[in-house]
C-alpha cells in the first residue's frame, strides 16, 4: 500500500514537472516569436516562467532524493562496513531533516509576509513562490525518513 501511494506521489510530481517545462517552453518561444515576428509579446511570460522554474527546481530535488539520483559524496560510504554505513547514513539523515525544518519554518513565515504582496503583472500573491520551499522541505523530509527507515529495514546500508 504504501509502495503503491509513493509511485503515485512519484509520478504526480513527474507529471507537474513535465507541465512546469512545457508551459515555460510555451510561454519563452511564444514571446520570442510575438517580439520578433510582431513587436508585441505575453505580458504574463516571465513572471510566471519565473514561479514555474523555482517551483520546478524544488519539485525535481524531492523527485531526485526519492530516487535515489541526486548528486551525494559515497567516497566515505564504500570506504567503511556495514555499520558504520548505517550510522553515517543516520547522521546525515538527521542534518538533512534539520535542513528541511530550516526550509519549511522559514518558507511558512515568507508565505506568510508575502500574502499581501502580488506579482505586478500575474497580479497572484508571491506567497506561491515561497510556498515551495514548504512542499520542498514536506516532501523531502518523506524521502529521507524513507531512506533511512529502508537502510535500517534490511534495505541497502548506502541508501
Amino acid at each position: 500500500m504504501l509502495e503503491r501511494t509513493a509511485r503515485w506521489i512519484t509520478r504526480g510530481f513527474e507529471l507537474l514537472i513535465v507541465a512546469c517545462l512545457a508551459i515555460m517552453g510555451l510561454l519563452v518561444f511564444g514571446n520570442v516569436v510575438l517580439r520578433y515576428a510582431f513587436n508585441t509579446g505575453i505580458a504574463i511570460s516571465e513572471e510566471l516562467s519565473r514561479l514555474l522554474f523555482v517551483w520546478l527546481i524544488f519539485m525535481g530535488a524531492v523527485l531526485a532524493s526519492a530516487q535515489r539520483i541526486h548528486i551525494g559524496f559515497d567516497t566515505l560510504l564504500h570506504a567503511v562496513g556495514p555499520r558504520t554505513r548505517r550510522v553515517l547514513v543516520l547522521l546525515t539523515g538527521l542534518l538533512l531533516l534539520a535542513g528541511c525544518v530550516i526550509f519549511i519554518v522559514g518558507g511558512w513565515r515568507q508565505t506568510q509576509i508575502n500574502l499581501a504582496n502580488s506579482y505586478p503583472v500575474l497580479g497572484i500573491s508571491y506567497a506561491w513562490l515561497y510556498a515551495a520551499a514548504i512542499v520542498f522541505g514536506l516532501g523531502m523530509v518523506v524521502t529521507i525518513t524513507h531512506n533511512i527507515w529502508s537502510t535500517f529495514a534490511g534495505g541497502p546500508p548506502d541508501a
